[in-house]
């Protein structure tokens, strides 16, 4: 994750904190990395080319933080005219802040145009915590929606684990399931368009793709509607919890929800998620020994398992176990504390320091934080 999130202190803006890779990078005063380690960071002087290879700079805060979601809602209205009125949209949900936030602001569109939205949500088996079904109905429900739920196919999903292991990146099989999965309720439920959440902000890659998307065109691309592409994370924020529509795992310290063992997750994000209950861990780490003696017998299984390096190719999880010896012992940062600073921004006794930031000017705030 590239975005950087304001955390606060006694309800006051403290400092940004953000990950990339195994780090959290906390901003206050000064930049300072920590490579995770299990229920640590441990500082990291930021030397060494690896750091230069994996280092994700933050990018900058997209301009769509102004106006308040109805005012975006009329916009929208005016940008798509009357191409979706008497039509149905789906809508991609999961319950995160970006879904949770589009689904809001297509359901107020919808009012304005005259069109059915659709929210439909899939389920990963074996990787995704099944409470997290539970989590998206109730969020659906309170904005007025009975949730379509599908699944990722099951047999495949297991002939998968069997032959490859856990999703790694680069080859995200899981991603490929799911996808299809949406394609099949996409007809199945009749869809002409389809909503989707993706913003500019989360990451380099997907700045790129949306800049082209809509550069010709405001939220409706094709048969794409995106209302949130260009919003910070503060704009997401104070509109969820004003409404007490947050997920829990964001309250755990969660920057995202996704599946538990995501392979895009850095290792503070998946120390939290293994404690959440799966349908079956021991089918999990049954699948993840299997590609261990298959393909990473160089790596000893503690430090295979301990480390995540299933999220990597073999030869890339060798090179990932050796910047271990980089970091710095001396000084660490703990899990509860960056907890506290993830989930700061989505507990109610911020929301006046989030509507602060939303009037200054980008960048001002983090140069004026005080050091620590």
């Amino acid at each position: 994750m590239m975005e950087r999130y304001p955390f606060f202190e006694s309800g006051k803006l403290a400092g940004y904190v953000r990950t990339f890779s195994d780090f959290v990078e906390v901003l206050r005063g000064g930049s300072r990395l920590y490579l995770w380690e299990g229920e640590r960071g441990l500082l990291h002087g930021g030397r060494g080319d690896f750091l230069k290879a994996v280092y994700e700079p933050p990018l900058e805060a997209p301009a769509g933080a102004g106006g308040s979601l109805e005012e975006r809602v009329r916009a929208a209205a005016e940008a798509v005219g009357d191409k979706l009125r008497g039509r149905r949209v789906m809508v991609d949900f999961s319950g995160g802040k970006d879904s949770t936030l589009n689904l809001l602001a297509v359901a107020e569109l919808s009012e304005l145009m005259g069109f059915r939205a659709i929210p439909v949500y899939v389920h990963v088996p074996y990787l995704e915590p099944p409470s997290c079904i539970d989590h998206a109905e109730r969020i659906a429900g309170r904005l007025g929606f009975e949730l379509e739920v599908v699944e990722a196919d099951r047999r495949m999903m297991l002939f998968y684990l069997s032959r490859d292991g856990l999703p790694r990146r680069g080859t995200r099989w899981c991603t490929f399931l799911k996808m299809r999965a949406l394609r099949e309720a996409m007809k199945a439920v009749g869809a002409d368009f389809e909503a989707k959440a993706e913003r500019a902000a989360e990451s380099g890659k997907r700045a790129e793709k949306l800049s082209k998307t809509f550069a010709r065109t405001t939220y409706l691309a094709g048969k794409t509607l995106n209302l949130v592409y260009d919003l910070p994370i503060e704009r997401l924020a104070l509109e969820l919890v004003s409404r007490r529509l947050v997920h829990p795992h964001y309250l755990e310290g969660l920057p995202r929800v996704s599946c538990s063992l995501c392979p895009y997750k850095g290792l503070y994000e998946l120390a939290i998620s293994r404690r959440h209950e799966l349908e079956d861990w021991g089918l999990v780490e049954h699948a993840a020994r299997r590609a261990h003696q298959r393909y990473y017998h160089a790596v000893p299984w503690e430090e295979f398992w301990g480390y995540a390096l299933w999220r990597y190719d073999p030869t890339l999880a060798l090179i990932r176990l050796r910047e271990r010896s980089l970091a710095d012992a001396g000084s660490s940062l703990e899990l509860e504390e960056v907890r506290r600073m993830f989930s700061s921004l989505w507990r109610e006794e911020n929301l006046e320091a989030l509507r602060e930031i939303l009037k200054q000017p980008r960048g001002a705030l983090a140069e004026a934080l005080p050091a620590r």
